[in-house]
């Protein structure tokens, strides 16, 4: 193991500079999901890259929307790896805040700037280089591969149910789901993510009139601007926060198990770094109840709220409609259809039910998967082969269709890698360039790993 360890430490050290390139030349690529700009050409790009760079077998599937690149690797015999991984972004908008423009991947200092180069196509092409890397090095690979790559994980993942259902029967059975990404939030502290929170996002709309009203006549009029401030105020306080009720008492975590790995929670994602990144100037909470509260609990938050006028000067009216957007974020015990009950209870205990239309975007549940897990053992393993010591994050505060993975397939899942990044969504997105080697070796070793553990059973 030791002298295979080194060949792929050489390997990857003697290919840097194309690997980074190989990154780079994704990142250029469009790929945004939410206008459908670059999807095709992308996927394409994928398919034959498994096809050409690994001589598997790769085809993109279609579900009604954007396509799956499903590519197939390594012996088709034997024990098994998914990799999990999207290739959509999100719009680059807004351009003007942009220092480089969004889709050039530019090397500035240490870093490739470019939407997607963090979340997540750094992550997706590393683990294709990671592949090649292990191929390269053996001769041959010594697990069989699955990759599903998915371009609608920023619009909800809606195919990939679909596609779930479609493969299920080549993908049970396999010994491990793996999703790689720089996952230093802290450089030097790289995360191994266990689960993640489920989510339900709902647009409320409220519409009174054909016209906005004048003012004057409001006392005698139904303002919706009003209506959904009070649904507003019965689901968020503004001083303590998510008011959630019976969800609330539902929800199971934290468990003993998750507070083994609080410390970790905390040293991995300090609320300093979060407060110094997003410019914050006041919490709910601090120190442990902050972890607690973020990681593992179900909340409630209003993600916009529009009505009215609040242009120049002043405009007296009785707005005609308010629409406001929240995110319901899951934890174990708790579905989505539990929280559609309680959003209808909170309606009609309000008396507003007949006035608010309720469109849901987004809808799953949770994924977790055990610490003691052997996978995990595995995944820590290979970050001490790196000399890195990696810190355990039972659930996540995101959320990810990885329940597919977990719940579904039955399969543990990990989502890590080394390496450091940041701007997720927003201008100026990144990820260091040493992240991209590092990331590529990981892959590898964990693959190797996985393929040779006694731990797993019969391969």
């Amino acid at each position: 193991m030791d002298e295979l360890l080194a060949k792929l430490r050489r390997y990857v050290t003697e290919s840097r500079e194309r690997l980074v390139e190989e990154v780079r030349r994704l990142v250029r690529m469009p790929s945004v999901s939410g206008t459908g700009e670059g999807i095709e050409e992308t996927a394409e790009f994928l398919r034959d890259w498994i096809r050409e760079r690994l001589g598997g077998d790769a085809v993109l599937l279609s579900y009604g929307g954007h396509p799956i690149v499903y590519g197939r690797v390594g012996p088709k015999d034997g024990r098994r790896v998914v990799v999990y991984n999207m290739y959509d972004v999100q719009p680059p908008d807004p351009l003007d805040e942009w220092e480089y423009p969004p889709f050039e991947a530019a090397v500035v200092g240490d870093r490739i700037v470019g939407r997607g180069a963090y979340n997540t196509k750094a992550g997706l092409m590393c683990s294709l280089l990671g592949v090649e890397a292990l191929e390269e090095v053996l001769g041959e690979l010594p697990v069989g591969v699955a990759f599903v790559l998915e371009g609608e994980e920023e619009i909800g993942s809606p195919s990939m149910p679909k596609f779930v259902e479609d493969k299920r029967g080549e993908l049970e059975g396999s010994s491990l789901a793996y999703f790689a990404g720089p996952s230093e939030e802290v450089p030097g502290k790289p995360v191994i993510e266990l689960g993640n929170k489920g989510i339900v996002f709902v647009e409320l709309r409220v519409r009174v009139s054909r016209y906005d009203a004048h003012s004057s006549l409001g006392p005698g009029l139904v303002n919706p601007a009003a209506v959904l401030a009070r649904v507003a105020s019965e689901l968020v306080d503004p001083l303590s926060g998510p008011r959630l009720g019976w969800l609330e008492a539902k929800a199971v975590t934290p468990t003993e198990e998750d507070l083994e790995y609080l410390d970790d929670v905390a040293e991995a994602c300090p609320i300093e770094r979060t407060v110094e990144e997003y410019g914050i100037y006041r919490t709910l909470a601090t120190g442990r109840e902050w972890y607690l509260r973020v990681f593992f609990r179900p909340s409630v938050n209003i993600d916009g709220f529009h009505s009215g006028y609040v242009g120049p000067g002043t405009k007296t009216i009785t707005p005609a409609e308010a629409v406001m957007r929240l995110d319901f974020r899951l934890v174990p015990n708790i579905e989505p259809e539990d929280v559609m009950a309680y959003l209808g209870e909170v309606l009609r205990r309000l008396g507003v039910e007949e006035l608010v239309e309720v469109r849901v975007y987004d809808s799953y549940t949770w994924s977790k998967t055990s610490p003691r897990h052997p996978v995990v053992r595995l995944a820590v393993e290979a970050y001490s082969e790196m000399g890195m010591r990696p810190y355990v994050v039972p659930m996540t505060p995101g959320s990810a269709p990885s329940y597919l993975f977990t719940r579904v397939l039955g399969l543990p899942m990990v989502a890590t890698g080394p390496g450091h990044g940041g701007r997720a969504h927003a201008p100026n997105e990144y990820v260091t360039v040493d992240t991209i080697p590092k990331l590529t070796l990981y892959t590898a070793v964990l693959l190797l790993k996985t393929a040779t553990s006694r731990e797993l059973g019969e391969a």
